[in-house]
């Protein structure tokens, strides 16, 4: 009982570490429901650019965020940061619902200014919100209060990443544009090996733009309709 009383207060402990390096403008790496993340300050244009760079990432490439935010009565999402940054739509609503937390990502009309924002939706004027269903993630975006990034732990164009060990040794082995290694490392163990999220873009009609955990059938009758148009057929 002891053992697991102090397992729960390291893990306090290094999510309150990460969330002053999160604030210092650093990179932590996280695990989700799906493979490990990196998460920075999306409100900072700094770290948010540091991100890019760590990952080899080009800023055409659009970067999804996990928002702060908790259910009410189990059935009903609030999080005055979703309002904020983006136009929560109608069937929007439906979706968040039906899969968050879960390995759905939802790609919305940006309403948020300002540089990070811009760089973070390579300057689309959408962006995608995420909230996973695992706890260390969800505790972190808590703690930190303002929204994380949520990018795989890889440099651009390597596989995903499934445990602490393999983020590191793609980027001790590789080489990034301006080098160096995410700050510190929440290690969440090894994770179930799975797709990345399915991301659904609901700018005018909805569109799946990748298909993950969460088929189309599933979101199709979440919207309560027949069919779902696929970006990629």
């Amino acid at each position: 009982m002891a053992d697991i009383f102090s397992r729960k207060g390291r893990r306090i402990a290094e999510i309150i570490f990460a969330v002053k390096i999160l604030k210092a403008g650093g990179i932590v790496v996280y695990p989700t429901d799906t493979a490990y993340g990196l998460a920075v300050d999306a409100t900072n244009p700094e770290a948010v650019a540091k991100l890019y760079r760590l990952k080899g990432r080009h800023f055409r490439k659009p970067t999804h965020v996990i928002i702060p935010g908790e259910y009410y009565h189990t059935t009903e999402y609030g999080s005055k940061w979703l309002s904020r940054i983006v136009k929560v739509t109608p069937d929007a609503k439906k979706l968040i619902r039906k899969f968050w937390p879960g390995p759905l990502t939802i790609v919305l009309p940006l309403k948020a200014k300002g540089k990070s924002w811009k760089k973070l939706s390579a300057g689309t004027g959408t962006l995608g919100i995420r909230w996973p269903k695992n706890k260390i993630a969800l505790e972190l975006v808590k703690k930190f209060g303002k929204p994380i990034t949520t990018t795989s732990a890889n440099v651009s164009g390597q596989p995903n990443t499934y445990s602490v060990e393999q983020v590191k040794k793609q980027f001790q082995s590789s080489n990034p544009p301006a080098g160096g290694k995410p700050d510190f490392y929440l290690d969440g163990g090894k994770l179930r090996k799975t797709k990345p999220s399915t991301v659904v873009s609901m700018i005018k009609d909805a569109k799946i733009l990748r298909v993950g955990p969460i088929t189309e059938k599933q979101i199709a009758n979440a919207l309560n309709t027949q069919k779902i148009s696929l970006l990629f057929p």
